[in-house]
């Protein structure tokens, strides 16, 4: 039986390789890693990062793996949060 994938919405704060941060909008930060599936490839992670755009990630906890696995990824709808500094 497949479980059904969790949503969290925030910015990509660390990258390495396939394996990223993110810094939900409230709540504990969380460790994500890409599965093969994913729209993105991982040398994609690092501009999203750069850019500290919004992004919602759709993704699978996986009870062997300290990360969740992201299935889907993409741009947030709504209000950029970022501040000006």
């Amino acid at each position: 039986m497949k479980s059904t994938l969790k949503t969290m919405t925030g910015v990509i704060t660390i990258v390495q390789e396939g394996r990223f941060k993110m810094e939900p909008e409230d709540g504990q930060p969380m460790l994500f890693v890409l599965a093969p599936s994913a729209p993105i490839e991982p040398q994609d992670l690092p501009g999203l990062q750069r850019s500290q755009a919004r992004v919602t990630v759709r993704y699978r906890d996986a009870g062997d793996l300290i990360a969740g696995v992201v299935h889907d990824i993409g741009f947030a709808e709504g209000p950029d949060r970022r501040q000006a500094s």
